[in-house]
């Protein structure tokens, strides 16, 4: 009987030591890409906003203005080890119900860290746009450390800084990676301008410098890299010989309480992974080790045993 429960306890004890790493290294790494039918919707709010009215020629000001960003996988352009999104953002005055600024973007970045890719149609607006950086979200298991972000206005890479860990605000006891991307004021297209609009003197049009800047600040869930919260402080404005004359719009856009229940939600999927991972193969090596030093034990026990005594 001894030499039964012994032999069991080594086969437990191999098989557990087995499969730790293989939950860890291959189960884990199954988890740990983008889904290829993603779709998600957020909503960015600000109740101060200003913004150029271009149908009544006027600056609204102290408007509530809502950013609505619909992204959706692009399935057949998909592959194992790259993703393709598509993104349309939409801004609009929710008093005046009055939309006034529009863009789309399709990219393809890897399934695992997160990393825009070179390929498969890359643009901005319809324009053929080479993209880099972080895409839409982070790594899987982000570190604490600056990375890069792409920045679909300005289209460039820029380095977006890790500053610490803290609370999504409102959610005690989730704890997020906060990082801030800082653009500086940077041309992005020109316009004409009736000369009277930016109080010029003359008759007629003027061309303008359309300049934008933003301070972007993400929290990102430390382990699935999705954003779970979001503020960006954004300025348009138009510049005429280096000296502002309209601003174009202006405002502080923060995800709605709504969006962040929804982000900390679809990111709750983390814990699964930080079990698989991490929990489960630490329980099973301990187990493993445990139930392989007892069979061993058993066995030489056995070993020296009387012989009339052993069953």
């Amino acid at each position: 009987m001894r030499r039964t429960v012994a032999a069991v306890c080594v086969a437990l004890g191999v098989f557990c030591l087995v499969l730790a790493p293989l939950l860890r290294y291959w189960v884990a790494g199954v988890f740990m890409k983008t889904p290829l039918d993603y779709y998600s919707q957020t909503v960015n709010r600000s109740e101060d906003a200003t913004y150029f009215n271009i149908e009544e020629m006027e600056v609204i000001e102290g408007a509530t203005v809502e950013a609505h960003t619909t992204l959706k996988a692009d399935v057949r352009a998909s592959d194992d080890e790259t993703v393709v999104w598509d993104e349309f953002r939409w801004v609009k005055d929710v008093e005046r119900d009055f939309a006034f600024l529009s863009t789309t973007r399709h990219t393809a970045h890897d399934r695992v860290t997160g990393e825009a890719v070179d390929c498969c149609g890359s643009a901005v607006n319809e324009e053929s746009v080479p993209q880099s950086g972080q895409a839409f979200k982070w790594p899987f298991l982000v570190e604490q450390r600056d990375y890069e972000f792409f920045d679909s206005t300005v289209r460039e890479t820029l380095p977006i800084t890790f500053e610490g860990v803290e609370e999504v605000d409102g959610h005690p006891g989730v704890e997020a990676y906060k990082f801030v991307q800082v653009v500086e004021p940077t041309v992005v297209e020109t316009r004409e301008f009736p000369r009277s609009l930016l109080g010029l003197e003359g008759e007629g049009d003027v061309t303008a410098d359309v300049v934008y800047s933003n301070t972007r600040t993400y929290w990102i869930d430390p382990v699935t890299g999705s954003p779970l919260d979001l503020s960006e402080e954004q300025r348009r404005v138009a510049v005429v010989d280096g000296e502002e004359r309209l601003t174009m719009f202006e405002a502080t856009m923060d995800f709605t309480d709504e969006t962040v229940e929804e982000r900390i939600e679809a990111a709750a999927d983390g814990e699964k992974l930080v079990l698989i991972r991490t929990t489960l193969p630490i329980v099973l090596l301990s187990a493993g080790a445990a139930l392989l030093v007892l069979g061993l034990v058993l066995h030489v026990a056995r070993a020296k045993s009387p012989a009339h005594a052993r069953t």
